[in-house]
């Protein structure tokens, strides 16, 4: 993190420090790749010492797998939305329209924000061009900073979940139909919290100068 991304988070925590039912209006969204092997290829689990270890195999780049895109809001959840081959801005559009039209109303109750963060596609004028066009408002979102975005904790929860006791796929239908299931079963009330932590993580930037929280 430079110089610069710090005063751009300081600047983006400082704008909202005093948010608090305002961060209902936001929905969150990321990617995540889950691997055949484990979450990003990593084959590591808790092993109980009572018990004989597990044998895992080990593939190459985590025997292939699967990029997930998802939202999440105060009230509710997107769709878990499967990429296919690489994304594009003509892609991404299709996406967030079927997904915003499906759900954004619903899981914020109301008027909406939308974040999700810098990479190039998610920049792209027709997606720019879409959001001025539905005046939909989005969240200005500080570079390396993934630990303001609290879906990557609902990750975290997912992985736990899907590679529970060590488990790997042997295909990518099989893993896509558990992490579908999971993430269906993934409870509100744990984002909930996860929204509840905002204001503290937005304060803990400002007490950090800008620098990482433990979040």
């Amino acid at each position: 993190m430079t110089a610069e991304h710090k005063k751009h988070r300081l600047t983006f925590a400082k704008d909202r420090i005093h948010w608090r039912s305002k961060w209902k209006r936001i929905i969150c969204t990321d990617e995540k790749r889950f691997n055949l092997d484990g979450p990003d290829g990593f084959a590591y689990y808790y092993h109980d010492l009572r018990k004989e270890k597990l044998v895992k195999k080990r593939r190459q780049m985590g025997g292939g797998g699967i990029m997930i895109w998802g939202g999440i809001g105060y009230f509710g959840k997107t769709d878990i939305v499967c990429i296919e081959g690489k994304m594009n801005s003509k892609r991404y559009l299709n996406l967030i329209k079927e997904q915003i039209s499906k759900h954004a109303r619903c899981i914020t109750k109301g008027r909406f924000i939308f974040q999700h963060d810098s990479a190039s596609v998610h920049r792209a004028k027709i997606i720019e061009a879409y959001f001025s066009s539905e005046k939909i408002r989005i969240l200005p979102w500080p570079a390396r900073s993934p630990d303001l975005n609290i879906i990557e904790n609902c990750w975290g929860e997912l992985a736990r979940a899907v590679y529970r006791n060590g488990r790997q796929y042997d295909n990518v239908q099989q893993l896509k139909d558990v992490i579908v299931e999971e993430w269906n079963n993934l409870p509100q009330d744990t984002i909930k919290k996860l929204y509840k932590s905002l204001p503290n993580r937005m304060l803990e930037v400002v007490e950090n100068g800008g620098s990482y929280t433990h979040y």
